[in-house]
């Protein structure tokens, strides 16, 4: 009785294990190749081991994506927990391998991620020719084999980019008018580029970008020139380019992303943004139109007062501004004349400002109190501030705090301050807030520093230690004026 138990148990399990096996090799031969192609490319192609079925369908996967990981090597180090380090050898090896066997048809996505250079040449040379040859849709080459943010976080520290060897230059069959009705999206990462002079565009490319690209002004111009159809462009770490400009209409552009090309000096476009982000020095952004911008964020590098910038400098018509972000550095204190109404429409302010000078600190939070009156129909403040001078919490023997102009505001809903370390200035600018708004329904006060774009990384330990201050300093001065019970004060311990 026992042993039928036995032998019973055993065929249900061996069935169990056959049937979904079954089922996937019964499947429809596009209904396999869909479902393959949700798989990253080493993942797709180990199920050819599955069965005669599977042992070819990976050949025809839509998404190529060589990297770190999906050519990672296989054996596993016990003593340390990771896998191997992955060789540019290695590396290449294995690309050529997959690329080899790929029915060459098909493909929607490539993508090659790894530090490779110059010397390397011959190979990605004949990558990039497959790339062509299947009608590549989306093509990125990142031969940094970094994200963006590596390069930013290496320059906030001070220091040039990683001494490397000469990048690998793009050859001319990428550029080739074959090329051109197929590709939609185009990447490029620490290469170099030179356009042909029969260089007649991309005519459906509606993505490109160009992060640590050595190219020139005139190169950025006629991609730009010839691609009719973008609609995003982004360009980062080009330290080749001083100006970014284009006079011819560029219609269909929406999304314009510019960070921290150290050598620019201007950029001007023929367009009408949606969006724009904008990370370095103070530059002239001249457009054809700033009527349909919804979105901006700006990051200013360099010194540079947000109040003076948004009266004396920022665009005067933005019927559609949703969303603003702006960080700045203050070091001088900007008396502001009255004006018009800036942001008439704007519903999301994000402000993130550095008081950056130490010793004898003459900026003003309080000043800020200005944007009630600058964005009458606001719904949302932010307003993280990084606090980078003389550290001084409020006491009372520091005098009587001061009371800004009466101003109500009537659709202020929502408010955090972040950064708080308790400095007069900030306690007043937080009373000036918590007494316009009359329709407030939350003040959020953190002590946490919360500067964005890893500006405060070097320095976030050292801060910490005026956490305790701010807290108290929040608790004891503002949430006594609060009788409308909106404020809260967040609790952030030294060691989060």
């Amino acid at each position: 009785m026992m042993r039928n138990s036995e032998q019973h148990l055993h065929g249900a399990v061996a069935k169990r294990r056959q049937v979904p096996e079954n089922l996937l090799c019964n499947l429809p031969m596009d209904i396999l190749s869909t479902i393959l192609s949700l798989l990253p490319i080493n993942d797709a192609i180990r199920t050819s081991i599955l069965s005669r079925k599977l042992k070819h369908v990976w050949c025809s996967h839509s998404n190529l994506t060589f990297d770190k990981g999906t050519m990672r090597t296989t054996y596993f180090r016990p003593s340390t927990g990771y896998y191997g380090v992955l060789k540019d050898k290695e590396f290449i090896k294995k690309v050529d391998t997959v690329l080899h066997q790929h029915s060459g048809m098909g493909v929607e996505h490539m993508e090659i991620k790894f530090g490779l250079h110059s010397k390397h040449a011959d190979h990605i040379d004949t990558w990039v020719n497959f790339a062509i040859a299947a009608k590549t849709k989306e093509f990125v080459i990142n031969l940094s084999g970094r994200a963006k943010i590596a390069f930013f976080i290496v320059l906030s520290r001070g220091n040039k980019w990683i001494a490397k060897e000469e990048p690998y230059n793009l050859p001319s069959q990428l550029f080739s008018p074959n090329n051109g009705p197929y590709l939609r999206c185009l990447e490029l990462t620490t290469v170099s580029l030179q356009l042909p002079s029969d260089f007649k565009g991309f005519m459906n490319l509606k993505s490109l970008t160009l992060v640590d690209v050595s190219i020139t002004d005139e190169d950025v111009q006629c991609m730009l020139s010839k691609c009719n159809l973008l609609e995003f462009f982004e360009i980062a770490y080009c330290g080749m380019v001083t100006s970014i400009r284009m006079l011819r209409p560029l219609d269909h552009l929406k999304h314009l992303v510019v960070d921290i090309c150290r050598k620019l000096k201007e950029i001007e476009l023929n367009c009408s943004p949606t969006t724009l982000k904008y990370t370095g020095a103070m530059v002239p952004l001249v457009f054809a139109s700033t009527s349909r911008l919804t979105n901006i964020s700006v990051v200013f590098l360099t010194c540079q007062s947000a109040l003076s910038y948004i009266v004396n400098d920022f665009p005067s018509t933005l019927p559609k501004l949703k969303s603003l972000n702006l960080l700045c550095y203050e070091r001088e204190r900007t008396i502001v004349p009255e004006g018009p109404l800036r942001f008439t429409y704007l519903p999301n302010l994000r402000l993130e400002l550095i008081f950056s000078n130490y010793e004898n600190r003459n900026t003003d939070a309080l000043d800020y109190a200005y944007l009630l009156k600058i964005a009458p129909f606001m719904e949302i403040l932010e307003l993280p501030m990084w606090m980078k001078c003389r550290h001084r919490p409020y006491c009372k023997e520091d005098g009587e705090l001061r009371v800004g102009l009466p101003h109500q505001h009537n659709y202020l809903k929502f408010v955090r301050i972040s950064g708080f370390f308790g400095h007069k200035d900030q306690v007043e600018l937080a009373l000036h807030i918590l007494r316009s708004s009359i329709m407030l329904e939350k003040m959020e006060i953190t002590p946490k520093l919360e500067i964005s774009n890893y500006l405060a990384m070097q320095d976030y330990f050292y801060e910490q230690k005026h956490y305790v201050d701010g807290h108290r300093v929040a608790t004891e001065f503002v949430c006594k004026a609060d009788h409308h019970n909106v404020v809260n004060v967040v609790s952030v311990l030294p060691s989060s």
